[in-house]
């Protein structure tokens, strides 16, 4: 049991003037045409909203979308909340194209369970009803309404309500229970203010509840909002559920601000995108052809977006056809896997099919590429496990959560976790930290990379012990996710691929090799600095009496990386010997006068001013010392490096 309770949604499709508004108010007892235009001109121009109370309680709600063929668009917006359809054909008319058109609608919608309703049955003859209803069951053939009960009825004569009324409580029952999700989603129809409330949101929830007072967020921009309360079919409610109307205020927003098509959703649930991945399928009677980079109009949600749709596996879409795509937005959105969508065509406006949503954060795709199309398949008929393993690899160099990856690729996030485990231990994921694990191809591509700059190093400079920490760092190239080298790099050292010493890295292997003529030149470094002790030449100066010498620079400096000499500043070294004895006496003359003066430090170790400062200033930047208004103190606290 998935403990969320079941509501259902009704939703009424057909021509104009068919009398699908007459037909909820006969229902009902409320009037869905709301605006003056709509009261003036006798048509659905806008969603209507209204709701059923069964007998034993139940109440349901019911929307009403506009039948003309201009408003197509606006019906688009109401239909996609709908759970159970009434396809309303009049009786005295029969089918006409907006009853073809939005019966396509609703099962491009993926909708399941409906019926068909046959209004004004009282101004035909039985045997022209009969000729209606024989016209009905050719419409229906193969689609989702093919064995659906076809109901004659008359709102005027009050003949039918009662046996509509008793199959569609069947069909509401019949429904089955809704799944817990990622969080709760609301696709805003309409927005409106309240004088006293401020901002008002209104739409069919969806996939999980939602509370007063919650934290949300307003997609695709992104901005966070508060749910200052909620009203279900006209009643204040603390929860809203899915399958229920319900209207919420955010008052911290203004109605400018939202538009038709926002996405009010739980925080964090939801990506914008400008893409989404998709199987596209094209109605069996259009008499279009869908190209791969044609314009096109999606339809998805309660939103109508501009795009271009690049087909991946073909040139093009016939009647009937179907195949995996890519949806190139021309604005954002915010949708979520398993979602579906309409595609009509650009110009002239007509449905020609539609689709479902495989991936609602996609990375770009190229045409006919083996790997996103094994990616399409994955996506479409995957285990958890591969497809976590594909938005790790499309995700190469996010480096994000696994609740990330989760929302970005509509799985569950209560199995992720253990499914990046079990992966982890089958050498297809790496984890970097609990949290965040990425594509064993991608960890594959760091190891090269960096194997191939240390030994390009190791060569250039065969007698260092290796690359600073923090060039390495640097080359690994992830710049703005460079906080995650350090956890790559801990990987490399698990698995002796590299090792570490004194902050430079080396080829776990690598070893530093001294010859005969290297071991004379580190010799007589080593002499002249300890015999130098605290009054050293500077290095530059003592460089150049070297510089005809090609090995005594890399010599020098492979002593500065073993910290055999200590490089103080640019100016000076000195032995690590007169190093630690310097260390010393600043110790002593800190116990005996707890602050200690540059020029006492100075004659204490019998050295030049210049030596005494850069040696307190090193002591400084490495937490030996630390820095008071009249001098230098000890700082115990802190291990010097």
């Amino acid at each position: 049991m998935s403990g969320l309770r079941k509501h259902v949604i009704i939703g009424t499709a057909g021509h104009v003037d068919h009398g699908k508004t007459c037909l909820i108010k006969a229902l009902t007892g409320i009037d869905t045409d709301r605006l003056k235009e709509e009261k003036r001109r006798g048509i659905t121009i806008e969603p209507g909203f209204a709701w059923l109370d069964f007998p034993g309680g139940q109440r349901v709600g019911i929307v009403d979308v506009p039948g003309h063929e201009k408003f197509i668009k606006n019906m688009l917006a109401g239909a996609g909340g709908i759970d159970v359809a009434m396809l309303v054909i009049a009786a005295d008319e029969g089918i006409m194209p907006q009853t073809v058109e939005h019966l396509d609608i609703l099962s491009i919608l993926g909708i399941s369970r409906g019926v068909v309703v046959l209004t004004k049955s009282d101004l035909v003859e039985p045997d022209f009803l009969e000729l209606v209803k024989e016209d009905v069951k050719e419409l229906v053939k193969g689609t989702f309404l093919e064995n659906a009960p076809v109901v004659p009825v008359s709102v005027f004569e009050n003949k039918g309500l009662d046996c509509l009324l008793s199959i569609l409580k069947e069909l509401c029952d019949s429904f089955p229970e809704r799944k817990e999700s990622t969080g709760f989603r609301l696709p805003i129809d309409r927005v409106f203010t309240l004088k006293g409330f401020g901002t008002i949101v209104t739409g069919t929830l969806m996939d999980d509840k939602m509370r007063k007072d919650q934290d949300a967020v307003l997609y695709p921009e992104n901005v966070p909002v508060k749910i200052r309360s909620i009203q279900v079919y006209s009643m204040d409610e603390e929860v809203a559920w899915p399958g229920q109307r319900a209207a919420v205020n955010i008052p911290d927003r203004k109605k400018e601000e939202i538009i038709r098509g926002d996405v009010l959703a739980a925080k964090g649930s939801l990506c914008p995108t400008r893409m989404l991945d998709g199987r596209v399928e094209m109605l069996k009677h259009t008499q279009r052809t869908l190209r791969s980079g044609s314009r096109v109009r999606i339809y998805l949600g309660t939103k109508e977006l501009l795009g271009k749709i690049v087909l991946m596996d073909t040139d093009e879409l016939n009647a009937g056809e179907s195949g995996y795509a890519q949806l190139r937005l021309e604005e954002e959105t915010a949708a979520r896997k398993g979602d579906r969508f309409v595609l009509r065509f650009y110009s002239p406006l007509e449905t020609i099919g539609g689709g479902v949503v495989l991936d609602a954060c996609p990375c770009k795709h190229r045409k006919h590429d083996k790997k996103a199309l094994e990616g399409f398949h994955i996506k479409e008929n995957g285990t958890l496990e591969e497809q976590l393993v594909l938005s790790a690899r499309e995700h190469w160099g996010c480096f994000y959560t696994l609740e990330e990856l989760a929302a970005r690729s509509s799985l569950n996030p209560s199995g992720v976790k253990n499914a990046a485990e079990k992966l982890a231990e089958a050498k297809k994921l790496v984890p970097l930290t609990e949290q965040i694990y990425i594509h064993c191809d991608e960890m594959a591509f760091y190891e090269k990379n960096t194997c191939r700059f240390l030994e390009e190093y190791q060569k250039a400079y065969p007698l260092r012990e290796g690359m600073a920490i923090e060039e390495v760092r640097s080359r690994l190239n992830l710049k703005e996710n460079s906080c995650f080298a350090d956890a790559i790099l801990n990987v490399m050292k698990n698995k002796k691929i590299i090792k570490e010493q004194n902050r430079l890295i080396s080829s776990y292997h690598f070893h530093v090799v001294i010859k005969e003529e290297e071991d004379a030149m580190i010799r007589e470094i080593t002499e002249y600095y300890e015999q130098a002790g605290f009054a050293p030449l500077t290095t530059e100066i003592y460089l150049k009496e070297h510089r005809s010498s090609k090995k005594f620079l890399p010599v020098f400096y492979s002593l500065v990386n073993k910290k055999i000499l200590i490089r103080l500043d640019d100016q000076y070294c000195i032995h690590s010997i007169f190093y630690e004895k310097a260390k010393e006496a600043f110790r002593e003359m800190a116990l005996k006068n707890s602050e200690v003066v540059l020029g006492e430090y100075r004659d204490y170790l019998g050295c030049s001013r210049k030596i005494a400062v850069a040696l307190l200033e090193h002591f400084d930047k490495n937490g030996f010392t630390q820095k008071t208004d009249g001098g230098r103190i000890l700082k115990v606290s802190v291990t010097l490096k």
